[in-house]
């Protein structure tokens, strides 16, 4: 491998983003480190409309820059991804999707701990919005070798960080183009393997991920099959590596509880019992060929019950603890009632529990994503509905709704008890005021 010329490179995957890459880019042009130390390289993939012409336009010439076109769009971010990682000339690479930005720092500062720790992987704590974020690895401002276990490094596997070059090019590690659920999880949960130290950067949000309802290159509707063979993947791979013992239980762990995780999410929201049941005992069995690395007190507290069930091979049990879940009385009867009732709505997105805690209701109007969250205070034994839009917090600031109270962006619309037929009656008015007459009605 030849010496790297530049320190990193910013890999921006562009397709269709005329408009919402003009903040991707202004941010690249703020960015405060040597500018003859790093490069950008724009993969079009094979855009329709006028996103080259607007790079070329924004982008600051002083900056070292590329637009590589293909001709043919792949329909995800894979492919471009792995051409950014074959035309990289630098030390590392770093992922940056098209319609969002970063902190005017992150360059500099990554690279300082970068090449002060010779990381492999550099984290870079995300600004939480609408789209899935964690905190947990995030806890401590600045961590120069995290522990898998300890900093939690399984629970943020998506792409926005440093790789360096030289591990991808060692093991030869490219994003998989026939994944098109969930790919990035699986590229950053097979660089974590094979990663000798791994740095984070918490001091304050470094990437600001914006959420859009248009075509997006990585989104897929969930299968169920696609996204538990990345799992599949990810643990064949750890068990075929050469890393000590000691991280592989630690990795296998931390994927167990990822995995026991999105199972009952799944048994949560009522997905297909046999399918689930297939892949549940097909995954058990492969976690059960390394059983010897399980560690129940590796796994956290809420997981342990779920974690035994799964490795024992008991999905009815496991299915019947997913579905009861966290959710206290008397949110948890009325779940059921309000997923059924509202999930044949027109635009209606998904009925789910927040934290255990928030029964989330979410609907989809032009472009924007509207959510309704129900609270329930035990002490005054009062039910309250909010509603507000996660991706546009100006919304409803000019609408003549009256609400009963208002909380930064969203406008509580019902205070009362938990009947059932006031609750769904209201947010049924209020959906159906936003779909047909629009949000000033």
């Amino acid at each position: 491998m030849q010496e790297p010329q530049y320190d990193v490179s910013i890999i921006v995957p562009v397709h269709n983003r005329e408009k919402l890459i003009i903040p991707c880019i202004k941010s690249i042009n703020a960015q405060t480190y040597d500018r003859a130390k790093w490069e950008v390289i724009f993969v079009d993939d094979g855009s329709t409309d006028k996103s080259v012409e607007t790079i070329e336009s924004l982008i600051d010439k002083n900056i070292n820059y590329r637009i590589i076109k293909r001709e043919i769009p792949s329909g995800n971010a894979s492919a471009p991804r792995n051409e950014g990682i074959k035309a990289s000339r630098a030390k590392y690479v770093f992922f940056l999707d098209s319609d969002d930005y970063i902190d005017e720092q992150l360059l500099e500062n990554g690279c300082k701990i970068a090449f002060k720790n010779d990381s492999d992987i550099v984290y870079f704590k995300q600004q939480k919005n609408a789209r899935c974020t964690t905190t947990r690895p995030y806890k401590i401002p600045i961590v120069d070798n995290a522990d898998i276990l300890k900093h939690h490094t399984m629970r943020s596997l998506r792409v926005f960080k440093f790789f360096s070059l030289r591990m991808l090019k060692l093991h030869n590690l490219l994003f998989n183009v026939n994944i098109d659920v969930h790919e990035d999880m699986l590229f950053g949960a097979l660089a974590l393997i094979y990663a000798s130290n791994v740095s984070i950067l918490a001091d304050k949000d470094y990437y600001i991920p914006i959420l859009h309802d248009n075509e997006h290159l990585s989104k897929r509707k969930q299968a169920l099959e696609k996204i538990f063979s990345c799992y599949i993947i990810m643990l064949l791979e750890l068990y075929l590596s050469d890393r000590q013992l000691e991280f592989k239980a630690k990795f296998f762990n931390a994927l167990l509880i990822r995995v026991v995780e999105h199972i009952r999410d799944f048994c949560a929201k009522n997905s297909n019992y046999t399918t689930l049941n297939h892949i549940f005992i097909n995954l058990s069995n492969l976690f059960g060929i390394k059983k010897e690395l399980f560690d129940l007190s590796q796994i956290y507290d809420n997981e342990k019950m779920l974690a035994l069930c799964f490795l024992s091979g008991d999905f009815e049990s496991f299915y019947k603890i997913s579905r009861d879940s966290n959710l206290q009385e008397p949110l948890k009867s009325l779940y059921l009632d309000l997923e059924k009732e509202f999930k044949k709505y027109n635009g209606c997105q998904n009925v789910w529990v927040y934290n255990g805690k928030i029964i989330v209701i979410d609907f989809v109007f032009k472009d924007n994503k509207i959510a309704f969250d129900l609270e329930y205070d035990k002490t005054k034994k009062e039910l309250k509905i909010w509603m507000f839009c996660r991706n546009n917090k100006s919304f409803f600031e000019s609408s003549k709704f009256k609400p009963l109270e208002i909380n930064q962006h969203k406008l509580c619309i019902f205070r009362g008890d938990t009947d059932k037929t006031k609750i769904i009656k209201n947010i049924a008015k209020y959906w159906e005021i936003i779909f047909t007459q629009g949000y000033n009605a």
